[in-house]
């Protein structure tokens, strides 16, 4: 079995003219897609997204999908990435290749002041470990908001929920294509829920607010991203909240946590609506 030689193995994001490229390993790690929707995809996800790869000697053997979305979350507005297509070749399977990608997009996402990440996993035993935690069920919604335009679904969505996806034209026509695609097939049965992991922590704190003025002080251990390893200060009030990294230990510390128990209790106070598949 060949192995990676990690002295020379290369980690970097593909330019566009070089997505298609990925393809054929997109195709032998999920041969459930038909061609169509593999079609649909290459056409119309990759024109926006990010594609992180492995190379060793020149050939991409692990790829990472960073696919944008907007969100609002708490009125504010945001970029998150929906991590998607994670895929090795199977020669090279089980030697840290998916550890590499996750760990070098994770610390990306943080540096851009992204506040999370999020997908709809395989497994939970392979992203647990990186502190992802379940956040929501997929959401179906009525056929009625789905035709409604953008700015009607956006209002919808907005009346019923905390945090969601924001639909614009871009979003509609990727929708509309990617129905297209599925036209026929029959559905693979129970949609998996979602899972989220906190990028920036800070920038996460201030997206959650409370009903009440508090100060609180927090102690979060992050393994992977540095900057949210330490000591936090975090004010909530009723319309806003904003926190600050702290150079040292506080007087008090009132929560102690992982950045995995920190996002399941503030994903755990939104109502979310996700509804994406990629």
């Amino acid at each position: 079995m060949p192995e990676i030689d990690w002295k020379k193995a290369v980690l970097r994001y593909l330019s566009a003219e070089e997505k298609d490229s990925t393809r054929s390993l997109y195709e032998a790690a999920f041969p459930e897609d038909t061609k169509r929707f593999v079609d649909y995809y290459y056409q119309y996800r990759t024109r926006d997204n990010e594609i992180l790869v492995l190379e060793q000697d020149g050939t991409a053997v692990s790829m990472l999908h960073r696919n944008p979305y907007t969100l609002i979350v708490n009125g504010y507005e945001l970029r998150s990435d929906y991590i998607v297509a994670v895929a090795t070749q199977k020669e090279f399977r089980h030697q840290g290749c998916m550890r590499a990608l996750l760990e070098r997009a994770l610390r990306d996402m943080a540096e851009q002041d992204m506040p999370f990440t999020f997908l709809m996993p395989a497994s939970e035993s392979i992203y647990a470990p990186f502190d992802f935690v379940w956040i929501c069920p997929y959401t179906a919604l009525p056929a009625h908001v789905l035709r409604m335009d953008a700015d009607a679904q956006n209002r919808y969505l907005a009346t019923r929920y905390q945090m969601f996806c924001r639909r614009d034209a871009r979003y509609l026509e990727n929708l509309r294509e990617e129905q297209k695609a599925e036209a026929g097939e029959a559905s693979s049965g129970k949609v998996p829920p979602f899972m989220a992991r906190i990028t920036d922590v800070r920038g996460m704190l201030s997206l959650a607010g409370s009903r009440e003025e508090r100060e609180l002080f927090l102690h979060v251990k992050d393994a992977i991203i540095e900057k949210n390893d330490g000591y936090f200060r975090w004010i909530t009030e009723p319309d806003k909240s904003r926190a600050e990294k702290l150079g040292g230990a506080p007087e008090r510390v009132d929560l102690e946590l992982s950045v995995g128990e920190l996002a399941s209790l503030l994903f755990g106070s939104f109502r979310i609506c996700l509804s994406e598949y990629v």
